[in-house]
């Protein structure tokens, strides 16, 4: 019986790695759909995003566009900032 040795795996260096700040911004619907609204580099800049959207909304009153569909107000649930893993 020949005994087989596994080659050795390299350690990863993960020095200097910087975790991704990327986030979503998604509008959640009561029916449990999602619908992303955009991207941003980081947690500020989505935050903004996401509270521009919804300022928005508070000082026209019309239903929010996303994409090509207008969302009725009462169908959204939330506004969330999602890490991009």
């Amino acid at each position: 019986m020949a005994v087989v040795e596994a080659p050795e795996r390299p350690t990863l260096q993960r020095e200097g790695w910087i975790a991704t700040e990327v986030r979503r911004i998604v509008v959640r619907l009561s029916d449990g759909e999602t619908v992303q609204v955009g991207t941003a580099p980081n947690r500020y800049g989505a935050l903004v995003l996401a509270r521009s959207m919804i300022e928005e909304y508070e000082r026209t009153g019309e239903w929010p566009l996303v994409g090509d569909r207008l969302l009725s107000p009462e169908a959204i649930v939330s506004v969330d900032v999602v890490r991009v893993r």
